[in-house]
């Protein structure tokens, strides 16, 4: 692999207006060049933990002169006053690691499919962990693990805590980029932890009263791993929006919905309330689990009401039978 340039670093953390980068042994802050806000289209930032950067230098301060073109960008739909734009999370990674936890707070299924199909969309492997195995049933982690299996997604159950998996968490982590990322509470933190345990990050437990869990981490960061390769820890959050996904395309990131319809009698069947939808067949019938099926119609109905109108293909957008 050719050496890179020696203006050229790799994002580490953002904050604000400045970067933390990194340039072979070294680490340092860098200001983002005014010019890089000009221009920022859809995004709330110009930059994203993983980008690579052209660096440039003003009186003895290092700047981002450039944001170098990505292979992928893992992104959602910004909240608040920026709820119409695109949040960089982490960019040029190789896989976005699922985490979800089994107890407290409980598992959530609904933000796990936005997730999964966003990393479908996106064109990034992604890897559900299932944390906290230790204080869930065996009959609970079976059934999600046979869920997802059904919808072709790769599982570990583990427990951060008791160590349960982490040497297969540490076999799938050892080679590239992978961001970790789930709700708040759901053991990113205490995992990283557990993989690393001379970062020493701080842990709160979840909030037992609202059943959810509560911000330790409070900026994206890259950490590189003993065993090899490195992950980019992140915030929890309290809900996940995708951003870009057309409510046409929906269909074809919900891998067991996808097969399922192409025996739909309608090419462009959106399993609602179509006649001969063999989707609603498969939930009737037990065949496809209903928790993916009502996150599919959830984040339908929202993909709608944000593009307009039914989930229909434009006539002049792609051909359904080749996207799927």
């Amino acid at each position: 692999m050719p050496e890179e340039p020696p203006d050229v670093a790799r994002v580490v953390r953002v904050d604000a207006r400045a970067c933390e980068v990194e340039r072979g042994d070294e680490r340092r802050m860098a200001r983002l060049r005014g010019r890089l806000w000009e221009d920022l289209g859809e995004d709330t930032s110009p930059v994203a933990v993983g980008d690579h950067v052209r660096l440039g230098e003003d009186e003895g301060e290092w700047t981002v002169e450039e944001v170098l073109p990505r292979r992928n960008l893992f992104a959602r739909r910004a909240s608040g006053q920026d709820a119409d734009r695109r949040q960089p999370l982490a960019a040029n990674v190789d896989r976005v690691v699922v985490v979800n936890s089994l107890a407290q707070p409980p598992f959530s299924s609904a933000a796990a499919d936005r997730i999964l199909a966003t990393c479908s969309f996106a064109g990034i492997p992604a890897l559900l962990l299932l944390n906290k195995v230790d204080a869930a049933k065996p009959r609970k982690v079976r059934a999600v693990e046979e869920t997802y299996a059904r919808a072709g997604v790769e599982t570990l159950a583990v427990s951060a805590l008791r160590g349960d998996g982490l040497e297969a968490v540490r076999e799938r982590l050892a080679e590239g980029t992978s961001v970790l990322y789930g709700l708040s509470g759901v053991g990113k933190s205490t995992l990283l932890n557990a993989l690393h345990p001379e970062l020493r990050l701080p842990t709160r437990p979840p909030s037992r009263q609202l059943a959810s869990g509560r911000h330790t981490t409070t900026h994206s960061r890259l950490y590189l791993l003993p065993g090899g390769g490195d992950v980019i820890d992140t915030p929890g959050i309290r809900r996940f929006r995708p951003y870009g996904l057309p409510p046409h395309e929906l269909r074809l990131h919900f891998p067991e919905l996808r097969d399922l319809g192409r025996d739909c009698r309608y090419p462009d069947c959106r399993h609602v309330d179509e006649p001969d939808c063999r989707v609603r067949d498969a939930v009737a019938a037990g065949g496809l689990a209903r928790s993916r099926y009502r996150s599919y119609l959830e984040l339908l109905r929202e993909l709608e009401d944000i593009h307009g109108g039914p989930a229909r293909e434009p006539e002049d957008g792609p051909d359904h039978k080749t996207r799927r």
